[in-house]
């Protein structure tokens, strides 16, 4: 829990009680909470969690004012077993749906820094392969928004990135929910994800006096650039330049200037997965491209970004179609390292396309996608990794993280301890998953072999 809901439900607890002490001392009391809940609605934001609190608060704040008390017996105890029930549910929301928090590691070589650009691609349009599955309309042109996690000296801080914009993204993960699975989930029970808190700072200085190894993110179907940051904040706490691309129409949403672009549909929606992640590929070489031949005109701190990013040294992670998208742009360009979290390469085998290695490769599986889908009665991707990534003439490893699932490779275990219970991830804690993650890309992009010794969760795979 974070210090203002500590202290909001000491308030809370207290107020079961203020009943016997003098209508003075009330007042002084309840004054004292009204401005806690000010401050943390000014400091933090507003959170649905709070709003029996809310609706406790003026019951009883009425009640001082104008000397109202009741009179009955039966009366006073209901009324103390409601308050009662008012704190337990509250808390309870409280730690069930709390906010998130995204910090670097507790050994941060560096504080991180943070910048998002859009890149206006004026002589590429948005591709079919995205329009099938969004909102985006025919021959517009394609943008990108892509978040930049830097190395800095400079002290950064906590700091609320989503707060202001118009964009909600936990609504928009409930909406995505319900209409892929066909659940019911209220859209308000994610909304105080807007309020999450990075440990960045934006228009930090780079940390100048060498080149940092830059490592992009490619983000799976329907996943998020933001999905991540756990991750990445960590890698650039540790000396890495980040670029973190958002593939427009495949997002789960991209919240452009020009308005919120969403994904609409499933897999059943695309004429060709592999086309997809094609054109993912083309989102990262045009990425790179941007951040390799930066003009004059071009915004300051980007310039600064570029002059300590060596991109001779550049690695990438790909989770799930991002995956697929990883393998496609390193068959292209020069790769030092690519990082595979539970990759999608099936269809690449049923659309009869090659899958090529060209450079050192490391994979991680899930449990759930390394047991192959027991029930599958179509190829699966460890049956994928034996047959067509075993035997390429790269050093190529693979690995699976224990209990897990294929949504422990982002941060949704953030979001709510119930996650654990739903489709979205396994047994494993979010805590686990996210160490496994952190030791594992360190260690493969300081072209470390991992060792399973670091963690019960991490199994290597025998080839």
């Amino acid at each position: 829990m974070e210090f203002f809901d500590v202290v909001i439900l000491f308030f809370l607890f207290l107020s079961l009680f203020a009943n016997r002490v003098s209508n003075i001392r009330q007042k002084i009391y309840y004054s004292t909470f009204l401005l806690t809940l000010a401050a943390q609605l000014i400091f933090v934001g507003l959170k649905w969690q709070y709003y029996l609190i809310y609706i406790l608060f003026f019951y009883k704040s009425i009640a001082i004012l104008f000397y109202v008390e009741l009179s009955a017996k039966y009366l006073k105890v209901l009324g103390t077993a409601l308050s009662m029930s008012i704190f337990f549910v509250s808390a309870l929301l409280v730690y069930v749906f709390p906010v998130p928090s995204f910090n670097a590691a507790n050994d941060s070589l560096y504080s991180v820094g943070y910048e998002e650009h859009l890149i206006v691609l004026e002589d590429r349009i948005n591709p079919t392969a995205f329009i099938e599955l969004s909102n985006l309309s025919e021959n517009s042109k394609r943008e990108l928004l892509v978040d930049i996690y830097y190395p800095s000296l400079e002290e950064s801080s906590f700091n609320q990135l989503v707060r202001s914009g118009d964009a909600n993204w936990g609504k928009y993960i409930v909406n995505y929910l319900n209409s892929t699975w066909e659940l019911s989930l209220p859209d308000f029970i994610l909304s105080h994800l807007k309020l999450s808190n990075f440990e960045v700072q934006k228009g930090l200085e780079p940390a100048l006096g060498e080149k940092f190894p830059v490592v992009i993110y490619s983000h799976g179907w329907a996943g998020e650039k933001i999905f991540a940051s756990d991750q990445l904040i960590h890698l650039a706490s540790q000396g890495f330049v980040i670029l973190a691309v958002d593939h427009v129409g495949l997002a789960m949403f991209t919240d452009l200037p020009s308005g919120v672009i969403f994904n609409t549909g499933s897999t059943e929606n695309s004429s060709s997965i592999t086309s997809v992640m094609i054109e993912m590929a083309k989102d990262i070489e045009d990425t790179m491209q941007f951040f390799t031949n930066l003009i004059n005109d071009q915004i300051a701190i980007h310039q600064k970004v570029a002059a300590i990013s060596d991109f001779e040294n550049t690695s990438i992670i790909g989770h799930s179609t991002g995956g697929g998208a990883a393998v496609i742009y390193c068959s292209l360009n020069k790769c030092a390292n690519t990082i595979l979290q539970d990759p999608f390469l099936t269809p690449f085998i049923n659309e009869d396309v090659e899958i090529k290695l060209e450079n050192t490769t490391t994979v991680i599986y899930s449990q759930d996608w390394y047991n192959g889908y027991l029930d599958s009665e179509t190829i699966t991707e460890i049956e994928v990794f034996n047959s067509e990534l075993v035997g390429q003439d790269v050093d190529l490893r693979g690995y699976y993280m224990k209990d897990s699932r294929h949504y422990d490779f982002v941060a949704f275990g953030s979001i709510s301890p119930l996650t654990k219970y739903t489709f979205l991830k396994g047994a494993i804690n979010y805590k686990d998953a996210l160490d496994v993650n952190n030791y594992f890309n360190s260690s493969v992009l300081n072209s470390e072999v991992p060792n399973e010794a670091f963690s019960p969760y991490l199994v290597s795979i025998d080839q």
